[in-house]
C-alpha cells in the first residue's frame, strides 16, 4: 500500500509562523524526515500522535501550543522508541549532554549543545538554587519578557 507523501499547504504558511521556538520547527522538520526516510508511514505517525494527544490532552496551566508540542515529543519518541531508532543508553547519555551545556553556559547566553563537557559537580545544580538566604519565593521555570517601550506610550 502506498501512501502519499505529506506535504505542506502553503496557504497555511501564510497565516505567520507556525512555531513558538525554534526547536519546534525541528521537531516537526525530523519528523517529516523519519517518515520520509521509511522508518514509519505517515499514517502512523497521525495514529500515534492522535493516541499521544487523546492520552495526554491540555493541561490547565498549558497553553496550547506548550501542550501541542509537549504531545507531538511524547509521540516522536515512542514512535522512534517502537522501532529501535535509539537506544535508552543513547538517549539517557544524550541527556546528560544536555544537563551539562546548560550548566557550563554562561548565565544569557543560548545554550549550545556539547559533548564531552566535564561532570556537574555532585550537589552543584542545588547549590545554585540555594546559595543565597532572603525571602522570596524562587521561579522555576522560563521568564518572559515583555518589548521595551517609551514611558508615556
Amino acid at each position: 500500500m502506498t501512501t502519499a507523501e505529506p506535504t505542506v499547504d502553503p496557504k497555511w504558511l501564510e497565516d505567520g509562523p507556525a512555531f513558538s521556538e525554534p526547536w519546534q520547527a525541528e521537531a516537526f522538520a525530523l519528523t517529516l524526515q523519519l517518515s520520509r526516510a521509511g522508518n514509519f508511514s505517515w499514517s502512523e505517525w497521525v495514529d500515534t500522535f492522535s493516541a499521544e494527544i487523546a492520552a495526554a490532552p491540555q493541561a490547565a496551566d498549558e497553553d496550547i501550543n506548550t501542550a501541542y508540542y509537549r504531545q507531538w515529543m511524547q509521540a516522536l519518541e515512542k514512535i522512534i522508541a517502537a522501532r529501535s531508532l535509539i537506544s535508552v543508553t543513547e538517549v539517557t547519555d544524550y541527556e546528560e549532554h544536555w544537563r551539562r551545556s546548560y550548566f557550563f553556559t554562561e548565565h544569557g547566553k543560548a545554550i549550545e549543545f556539547r559533548k564531552g563537557l566535564e561532570p556537574i559537580p555532585s550537589g552543584a545544580l542545588e547549590d545554585l538554587e540555594h546559595d543565597h538566604s532572603h525571602d522570596h519565593d524562587h521561579h522555576h521555570g522560563p521568564v518572559a519578557i515583555s518589548p521595551a517601550r517609551r514611558v508615556g506610550q
